[in-house]
């Protein structure tokens, strides 16, 4: 949907394969009022011309309307009802039109923790020295690692000081140069030879996390001797030649739909020392950004289908308010 103006997209863009089956798409309109004009676009990389015909359009009013008021949205509020969350995840999923299976919700009364960015010393002590900066009045749908999270990323970092760092996910390798930069870990990291790809098998970076792209930031910077690079489906990773010497911090930020996040958190748990520390970037419980991007609406799914199991494994488990970062402390 675009507006008036035939150039400002007033939805998310939905690509569709070519088929001789009827296909229903949906698209959710955050603001029906700016939206004009339906644009349909050719995305063949081949450029081959695509004849169809538009049987229907229909307008239909989102269930619970165009806004899911959470409660953690207020400052005063320190913690997550999980079955708040999940009630923000059901919506946001029929915003997607329900990309992912879902298992049947248990009943439950856990809460998540939140720890705003201020409140981060009161955590590390000492050693964690000010507070990161924090985009304040920056929305988190609009977030992105490399300019927002980095700076809570390094503080964390700085802060626990590991010797030895594994992280789900390298692609370009900007997250094994952050740590290098901010500690003098030894660093693994893994990554898809290919890269990510969608259902269909195709790419979604552009082939920036495949081949030579992978980790080029961490060699371009001079830390190449510190990092080992694994290539692999992290889902085949042995975890049996770590379980012994564990590594300190993990950092989860491989594939991000819910069984991937699941797998490579069930094999951090067996990696990580007593007393480590995981973190899950990407998981944001913000409703604004769980309707926007997909890639947290898969790691917050994942997390709440397995709290239970995973928050017995740790002394301490929080978001940072704000950031897409979640941390799990280990118990001493």
């Amino acid at each position: 949907m675009i507006g008036a103006d035939y150039s400002s997209f007033a939805s998310r863009e939905r690509t569709i394969r070519a088929s001789t089956v009827p296909t229903t798409v949906r698209v959710w309109v955050r603001d029906p009022s700016k939206a004009s004009h339906v644009l349909f676009r050719n995305a063949a990389s081949t450029g081959m011309a695509t004849r169809f015909d538009v049987l229907d359009i229909r307008a239909q009013k989102m269930p619970d309307g165009r806004a899911f008021h959470a409660s953690w949205t207020q400052p005063a509020n320190r913690s997550i009802p999980l079955a708040e969350l999940r009630q923000a995840l059901a919506w946001a999923q029929t915003t997607w039109d329900h990309p992912f299976p879902v298992r049947p919700p248990a009943k439950t009364a856990a809460i998540l923790e939140i720890v705003d960015t201020t409140a981060l010393p009161s955590v590390f002590g000492p050693a964690g020295k000010a507070e990161p900066p924090a985009a304040q009045n920056k929305s988190l749908a609009d977030w992105k690692m490399e300019t927002d999270d980095a700076p809570i990323l390094d503080y964390l970092w700085r802060s626990i000081a590991p010797r030895r760092h594994l992280e789900f996910g390298t692609w370009e390798g900007f997250g094994a140069t952050l740590i290098a930069r901010a500690t003098d870990a030894e660093i693994w990291t893994l990554n898809l030879p290919q890269g990510e790809t969608d259902a269909d098998g195709e790419t979604l970076y552009s082939s920036t996390d495949s081949g030579q792209f992978i980790g080029r930031l961490y060699r371009d910077a001079g830390f190449a001797s510190r990092v080992h690079q694994i290539l692999c489906d992290s889902r085949e990773f042995d975890t049996r030649p770590f379980e012994e010497n564990r590594f300190d911090t993990v950092l989860i930020d491989g594939g991000h739909t819910p069984d991937v996040v699941a797998s490579d958190t069930e094999k951090a748990l067996r990696v990580v020392r007593k007393g480590g520390t995981c973190v899950w970037h990407d998981f944001c419980p913000d409703p604004d950004a769980l309707s926007h991007n997909l890639a947290p609406l898969g790691v917050v799914q994942a997390v709440v289908e397995n709290f239970d199991a995973w928050s017995a494994r740790f002394e301490r488990l929080f978001w940072i308010r704000k950031s897409w970062v979640l941390v799990g402390l280990g118990a001493k």
